[in-house]
C-alpha cells in the first residue's frame, strides 16, 4: 500500500497543482503535478493531428493515464469540442485514470484555482470558449499568498459529462487494453518508474499497439528519463507533433 503525503497548492505563476505520493519507504512514487493546457503539449495542434489521422474512423477511444486532478483531461475535451464541434463526439467520452484516489476525488469535484497566464493559454487553445466550459466562482477570503493571484473556476457539465474517471495503474491496465483506434495519453510519469518498469511498459505498448494507435508523452518524460529514445528503441516513431508517437514497427524481442 502506498503511504501518501500530499503537498497541494497552486503556483502564482503557473497555477500548477502539486501532490507528492510516497511509497512505504518514504520515497516519492510519483508527483501529481498538472495545470490547464500544460504547455509541453500544444493541444490545438494535437487535436488537428488526431482529427486528420482518424477522419475515416467512426469511433476513437481516448485513454488518459496519470490524469492527476483532472485538469489535463478537461483541457483536452474543451479544446477538442471547441475545434471539432460535432466531430468531437467520436472521441468521447475520455477515460481518465489515476492510481491515487485523492486525485480522482479532486477531478470529480472539478474546482481549480486559475491564474491569468493559465487562463489566457487555455482560452486561446479553446478558441475563446473558456467560459463555455468553466464557471467563475466567488473569490473567498484568501489567506494563502499562493492563491491571491488565482481565480476559482468550476468545470461545467459541458465538459464534465464527457470525462469518466476511474482508479487504475497503467502497468496492469495496459495488459488488458485493446489499443486499436486508441489515443493513449501516458504523460509525465515515466521518470517515477524504475528502469525495469519503463522497459516493461514500452515493450508492452509496442506489442499491443498498431498503426491505428497514438501514444502521447510529455517533456518531463524526455528530459528526465529519455523516454523518447526508449520508445524509438521499441519501434515507435515521433510524429511532426512534439511528444506524439505512433505506429510501432514489427520487432523481434529476445
Amino acid at each position: 500500500m502506498l503511504a501518501i503525503t500530499p503537498v497541494k497548492f497552486h503556483s502564482p505563476s503557473f497555477g500548477i497543482f502539486f501532490n507528492n505520493v510516497h511509497n512505504e519507504e518514504g520515497n516519492i512514487r510519483y508527483r501529481g503535478d498538472t495545470v490547464l493546457c500544460r504547455d509541453d503539449l500544444y493541444f490545438p495542434e494535437v487535436v488537428d493531428f488526431l482529427d486528420n489521422k482518424y477522419k475515416n474512423v467512426p469511433k476513437v477511444n481516448v485513454i488518459m493515464h496519470a490524469c492527476s486532478d483532472g485538469e489535463e483531461a478537461y483541457s483536452f475535451v474543451g479544446v477538442l469540442i471547441s475545434r471539432l464541434k460535432e466531430k468531437a463526439l467520436k472521441f468521447l467520452p475520455v477515460k481518465a485514470k489515476d492510481i491515487e484516489p485523492e486525485h480522482l476525488k479532486m477531478a470529480k469535484r472539478g474546482i481549480y484555482n486559475v491564474t491569468e497566464t493559465e487562463y489566457l493559454l487555455a482560452n486561446a487553445s479553446m478558441n475563446g470558449d473558456f467560459y463555455e466550459y468553466f464557471e467563475c466562482l466567488p473569490q473567498k477570503n484568501v489567506t494563502d499568498f499562493r492563491l491571491k493571484n488565482a481565480t476559482p473556476f468550476k468545470v461545467k457539465d459541458a465538459l464534465r459529462n464527457f470525462v469518466n474517471f476511474e482508479q487504475s495503474d497503467i502497468l496492469t491496465d495496459s495488459k488488458k487494453t485493446n489499443f486499436k483506434n486508441t489515443v493513449l495519453f501516458a504523460r509525465n510519469f515515466w521518470p517515477y518508474l524504475s528502469c525495469e518498469e519503463r522497459h516493461k511498459l514500452a515493450k508492452m505498448l509496442a506489442s499491443r499497439m498498431d498503426n491505428t494507435s497514438t501514444l502521447i508523452i510529455g517533456d518531463y518524460d524526455k528530459e528526465e528519463a529519455n523516454i523518447g529514445a526508449l520508445l524509438k528503441m521499441y519501434g515507435f516513431e515521433e510524429t511532426k507533433v512534439d511528444n506524439v508517437f505512433e505506429k510501432p514497427k514489427k520487432l523481434i524481442y529476445y
